[in-house]
């Protein structure tokens, strides 16, 4: 699906950080936790998080009490974006991961091995179209912008497809800065979003 940016609009939501549980589905795992923020989309990266491939997996349901052929990796860094679509999410993303001695990907049915810290920008759900970010609420005060307008930007260059294995795609501080992608940006002359920001990056960065 195609989702257009809604440049230049400001948008209610703020830094937050989390553990969400693990067994469950990536996207699973992340609906249940932007669900206790009452978000309804959300800019996450995750580092350092065991991820479990199980063959023939559904993606319904905790992990199965016994497990055959199942092949265990470590996602190393992953920006996502996150939105809740009725029950379900919609994730695509870009990151880095091994599972070491197979070449597999990762999709939103990916399940976390264990529960994953994360930190994350999130957005509220109201009646403004936000394009990729799904339904947004405007709000001028919280320093939080749709498109690129200065200060530190997040967002990926292009519309990922999925979950990609390509940093290129990713903006953030330490990568690119431009692109035509889903980006937010945010006014770190705010109290409290510099220091969030940058944290966010040096998760980001060092998992490299």
């Amino acid at each position: 699906m195609t989702h257009r940016h809604r440049a230049s609009l400001p948008v209610a939501g703020r830094f937050f950080e989390d553990i969400i549980d693990g067994y469950f589905p990536l996207r699973e795992s992340l609906r249940q936790g932007l669900q206790r923020h009452g978000f309804g989309a959300a800019l996450v990266v995750i580092s350092h998080a065991p991820i479990l491939h199980l063959p023939g997996d559904d993606g319904q349901g905790p992990v199965p009490t016994r497990l055959q052929a199942a092949r265990a990796g470590v996602l190393r860094s992953f920006l996502g974006l996150a939105v809740i679509a009725g029950n379900d999410m919609r994730l695509v993303g870009a990151g880095d991961w091994v599972w070491p001695g197979a070449a597999l990907g990762i999709t939103p049915d990916t399940r976390l091995a264990e529960p994953a810290f994360l930190r994350g920008i999130g957005l509220l759900r109201g009646p403004e179209d936000g394009g990729a970010f799904g339904p947004v609420l405007r709000d001028e005060g919280s320093g939080l912008r749709l498109g690129a307008h200065g200060g530190a930007c997040w967002g990926f260059t292009r519309q990922p497809d999925g979950i990609e294995a390509q940093d290129r795609l990713l903006i953030a501080p330490g990568y690119q800065s431009e692109g035509d992608g889903p980006v937010l940006s945010v006014d770190d002359g705010m109290a409290g979003h510099r220091d969030a920001s940058a944290l966010m990056a040096q998760d980001l960065v060092m998992a490299r």
